[in-house]
């Protein structure tokens, strides 16, 4: 099959995905996708089926939730920090205007929906010789781009070193080529990062890119577009491929289930329902008219007979007394039960991940009570939190060292989804083991931003600072008078 080969995994997986994909985009998607939902009734012509899709509404729990938990990973910044000239490359880290955290959120949110993201670290290929200086002035650095589920066809891991890592990835890429002065023509392309042999037995990182085209016969055969490309850091060559597959619990390739496949199960199940709910209202719902003991009779030149309005601007005039004319009007409880089936599924939802679209208790929820009632959100997002932190970090260390700085770098999402304000009891008691030393500053300081008090985006010295600033000068005590 060559270069556009994919993976066991990926095939396994892909079904899973587009569930998932088409779940979190709502309405348009699920209506789209057609059958592939909401199978057609038996002997239901398109007409009627079109029909009972356009009437049915999609339930948007799968990115309500979705939304919520980046929410509240989110709810305060990530910790970064770098050295002081990386400023400008972490407010566009993607050469294309994306800081750092919108990157990390769009890493969170695929991540969330689908279990599985990449993140690639690049550098633009420059001549020979090219320095450190020469690279700055040709705006030439480093950066990373985030690479969705789909996009990541084939993998391997192996052995090189004695240290188990990513040996050959395969990246499907969409470039646009300009066909003339107004239209752009999209051109599927293959990146292909390996890692190969050199002399001495060494690994060296190489990157080559791949179309598909067709030969004389009409047979795809594999191209390569430009040469094979070794990237160097420092003048040398790099042992590793700068790419992080990441999921849920670990950096590692494997294709689990996306986190909230259980949620969008369930998600369709409900629109299902909801199909038969509407479908049922529509047809039983609208009262029908019965007329009896009337025949309609032909026009004199054999015209049809008159048809029978309905509404107050209408008479209906029977010539034979017996005729009458009533309502059939749907009565029972069939409507109930499937009304009753949707709020059992509801219900389920919630309890599969959709808290935030239930409705609010009446009494306030303790907070010990509403911690274990979120378990199930936290160990997610706890998780992803954990694994994204992790890879952005790595690929952070690897991307300032190509761009020649130096310093700690550390990246770490927010772990603290949930806010706890501090109670005054609390406050209180925190400020009277400070006065009498049985803490010290920093960790009263620790506590009050924990508590939310103080924002977390500022360090001991800035407080420190600002505390001093505001606190007013003593009164001078008057002269004595004479």
């Amino acid at each position: 099959m060559g270069v556009k080969y994919q993976h066991p995994d990926y095939v396994a997986m892909a079904p899973a995905w587009k569930r998932c994909r088409d779940a979190a985009a709502g309405q348009s998607a699920v209506h789209a996708a057609g059958e592939a939902y909401l199978p057609r009734l038996k002997d239901q012509d398109n007409a009627a089926y079109q029909a009972m899709v356009k009437r049915t509404p999609f339930f948007g729990a799968t990115w309500r939730s979705i939304e919520g938990m980046l929410g509240m990973l989110f709810r305060k910044a990530p910790t970064i920090t770098a050295p002081d000239e990386a400023k400008d490359m972490l407010d566009d880290i993607t050469l294309s205007g994306t800081p750092l955290t919108m990157l990390a959120k769009g890493l969170s949110e695929e991540a969330i929906t689908v279990g599985r993201v990449g993140l690639f670290a690049d550098y633009p290929v420059s001549a020979p010789g090219t320095t450190l200086a020469d690279a700055k002035v040709q705006n030439l650095r480093p950066s990373l781009a985030m690479y969705c589920a789909e996009s990541i066809i084939n993998w391997r891991f192996g052995k090189i070193n004695n240290v188990h890592q990513l040996t050959m990835v395969v990246l499907v890429e969409q470039r646009l080529d300009q066909k003339d002065e107004y239209e752009d023509t999209t051109v599927t392309q293959y990146r292909v990062l390996d890692l190969v042999t050199i002399a001495g037995g060494a690994a060296q990182y190489r990157v080559r890119v791949f179309e598909i085209r067709k030969d004389e016969s009409g047979k795809e055969v594999d191209v390569q577009i430009g040469g094979d490309v070794y990237p160097t850091m420092g003048g040398k060559a790099l042992t590793s491929i700068p790419f992080w597959i990441m999921g849920i619990d670990d950096l590692t390739p494997t294709c689990d289930l996306p986190p909230l496949m259980d949620l969008v199960d369930m998600n369709f199940a409900h629109y299902m329902v909801s199909a038969d709910y509407e479908h049922g209202c529509h047809f039983a719902g609208l009262p029908t008219p019965v007329v009896s003991g009337y025949t309609p009779q032909n026009g004199p030149n054999g015209e049809a007979p008159d048809k029978l309005y309905i509404g107050s601007a209408t008479a209906w005039v029977f010539p034979q007394p017996e005729a009458k004319a009533t309502y059939l009007e749907f009565t029972g409880q069939g409507l109930q039960a499937l009304e009753n089936n949707l709020e059992r599924k509801e219900r389920q939802l919630a309890i599969l991940g959709a808290r935030m679209l239930e409705s609010a208790k009446k009494a306030a929820e303790a907070a010990e009570t509403a911690g274990i009632h979120r378990a199930g959100e936290q160990s997610v997002l706890a998780s992803t939190a954990q694994t994204l932190s992790m890879g952005i970090q790595r690929a952070l260390v690897v991307l300032f060292e190509w761009a020649g700085l130096t310093g700690d770098v550390v990246f770490e999402l927010n772990r603290d989804f949930f806010p706890m304000p501090m109670s005054s009891d609390d406050l209180l008691a925190l400020t009277t083991a400070l006065q009498s030393g049985a803490i010290s500053f920093e960790t009263y300081f620790a506590q009050l931003q924990a508590g939310e008090v103080i924002a977390a985006s500022r360090n001991v010295e800035e407080e420190d600072a600002a505390r001093k600033k505001d606190v007013p000068a003593p009164a001078k005590t008057p002269e004595p008078t004479t």
